[in-house]
């Protein structure tokens, strides 16, 4: 069946926190493919609209205001990383993100950096209701905190628009094998992995240089840093955009209304969502009225085929 296209109207109820109320509660939210749309304000209906066909990439992460929680620990270096995607395996175009890794020798921090750009901007805004730009599209909504002294890394994952966050526990476990290859990267003398992880094959060059045994995401288990890495089916690479070795705090933030689920619980939500977006959204408790390119409410039937590109980096 050919894919309508088509937009929704969506309504928050369940929100990340009342920050998220005061700042994006009475606006409409146009979102396009670029995702670079502007919040602004309207006294109509707490609504916000958002157009399904003009948005195959992804749905947009709404910024929130971010509270420090408690330190778990000092990062040493801080590092930036392109990373580029493929929304869908078959696409031609990707996607570009910057991950940044806050890396210590106990525990490491990873997440978007623009994201989280635009999470500081909302925190120190004066006016928290004042207009805004919407971050580019491509962001990774997943957060992960892992502790290098036995594995077990907490995974965030930020549901579109103003649902709920979800959490698992992860202990992911890589079986490398080092090859001989060497190159340099950012003056790095860099050795070449290569690996199958979770339904993906992957090549790493990582440094014994810095033998803090990390990368970016979720990715570790080499006797260095990780300083690019590639899915050999060229969907995910992850290349060094800057490295300093910086002291500063590994800062879990703290974020109200939080679901805690397994991991097996959290693929089945995931792809669900991108298999069957509005009626996953539904289930969260948010509003979704499928509307035609004409501006005409449809009915469920006629919009049960719009999907998501399901393109995850964990396969399995």
């Amino acid at each position: 069946m050919a894919r309508r296209k088509g937009s929704c109207l969506y309504s928050p109820l369940i929100l990340n926190s009342m920050s998220v109320v005061k700042s994006f509660a009475w606006r409409w939210l146009a979102v396009r493919s670029s995702l670079r749309g502007w919040l602004t304000k309207s006294l109509i209906f707490p609504l916000l609209l958002l157009s399904l066909s003009e948005m195959q990439a992804q749905f947009p992460t709404i910024p929130i205001v971010l509270q420090p929680g408690k330190v778990l620990g000092k990062a040493e270096y801080v590092v930036d990383y392109s990373y580029w995607s493929k929304p869908a395996a078959q696409s031609k175009d990707s996607v570009e993100d910057i991950i940044r890794l806050e890396l210590g020798q106990t525990f490491v921090k990873s997440y978007s950096y623009k994201l989280w750009q635009a999470d500081s901007a909302l925190t120190h805004a004066p006016d928290k209701s004042a207009r805004m730009r919407v971050p580019d599209e491509g962001m990774s909504p997943f957060w992960y905190y892992r502790d290098l002294t036995n594995g077990r890394t907490q995974v965030w994952y930020r549901t579109p628009l103003s649902g709920p966050i979800l959490s698992y526990i992860d202990t992911p476990t890589f079986s490398w094998t080092i090859t001989g290859s060497k190159k340099t990267i950012s003056g790095y003398e860099t050795q070449l992995a290569t690996c199958v992880f979770r339904g993906r094959s992957y090549e790493a060059w990582f440094t014994p240089s810095i033998p803090i045994s990390a990368g970016p995401s979720l990715f570790g288990g080499l006797p260095g840093l990780i300083l690019e890495l590639r899915s050999v089916d060229g969907t995910h690479h992850f290349t060094l955009d800057a490295l300093q070795k910086r002291r500063v705090d590994i800062v879990e933030w703290k974020i109200r209304l939080v679901k805690t689920l397994s991991r097996p619980q959290f693929r089945n939500y995931y792809e669900r969502l991108h298999r069957h977006p509005i009626q996953t959204l539904r289930s969260n408790g948010q509003r979704i009225y499928p509307q035609d390119d004409q501006g005409n409410f449809i009915s469920d039937a006629e919009a049960v085929d719009w999907q998501i590109p399901y393109n995850p980096i964990e396969l399995e």
